[in-house]
């Protein structure tokens, strides 16, 4: 148990250090993340079904700042336990919404941390015009608050297994249900908030083309992203030529 729940303690490292040395790569997202855990932990079906779920829920809740959720945390540490435990998607989800939010008190205080040690020294820095000395001090900065990320998500998991099952079991049928309820329309809210911003008429047919494929005749995900795809290519291809209507 101690070295899987260090496995995935590496995977929230690995994440969390992204955008403090690599920029914005994409790394630092559920549906990866959750992949990662799934294969090390041996499980990677269930790793990519946790991540899908929980990339739908965020990919619309965390990028747009409606609720300031550590992700990384979150997903590692509910996949991790989920895998472990034998636990439902659903129960996953319940999980690892909690966990986020209370990581972000971590990262409140990776904040506190780096500015007693780290900015006094990149002042300092700027002041004698040392560009190495300010690249180690942004490299030491988030390296803090990946170590400190990560011991949160090994201590989370190792200690888990237990308390996870004591937990889950001490609460009410009808509470889980309607957690396992809440869950599945977590996802559908996501995408209605990205929908806010992003929607525009010119394109409602292909959101009701999406939503009649899997409703009405039974099309999978499989099947619905290959007809996204072809809606996409006869969409580019075949519209008018915007320049030759001018003329």
């Amino acid at each position: 148990m101690v070295f899987k729940a260090f496995l995935v303690a590496l995977v929230a490292f690995y994440g969390r250090i992204e955008q403090g040395w690599f920029g914005q790569q994409m790394i630092a997202r559920p549906i990866w993340l959750c992949t990662l855990v799934g294969l090390l932990l041996g499980d990677l079906k269930q790793g990519i079904i946790i991540g899908g779920t929980l990339e739908l829920i965020w990919a619309g809740v965390v990028q747009v700042g409606a609720t300031p959720t550590e992700v990384v945390t979150g997903s590692t540490v509910a996949c991790g336990l989920a895998i472990l435990n034998n636990l439902s998607v659903a129960e996953a989800v319940t999980i690892a919404i909690p966990v986020g939010l209370l990581a972000t008190v971590l990262n409140e205080l990776n904040g506190t941390l780096v500015m007693m040690t780290w900015s006094p020294l990149a002042n300092r820095a700027v002041e004698e015009c040392d560009t190495k000395k300010i690249w180690w001090c942004g490299i030491g900065g988030e390296l803090t608050r990946a170590t400190l990320l990560a011991t949160a998500t090994f201590i989370a998991v190792s200690a888990g297994s237990v308390a996870v099952n004591a937990v889950i079991g001490a609460i009410p049928d009808k509470i889980r249900l309607g957690l396992s309820n809440a869950s599945k329309i977590l996802p559908a809210i996501g995408i209605a908030v990205l929908m806010q911003f992003s929607f525009d008429m010119k394109y409602v047919g292909f959101f009701i083309l999406g939503f009649m494929l899997p409703t009405f005749l039974g099309f999978n995900s499989v099947a619905c992203a290959l007809a996204g795809v072809s809606a996409a290519l006869i969409y580019y291809f075949l519209k008018p030529d915007t320049i030759e209507e001018d003329d």
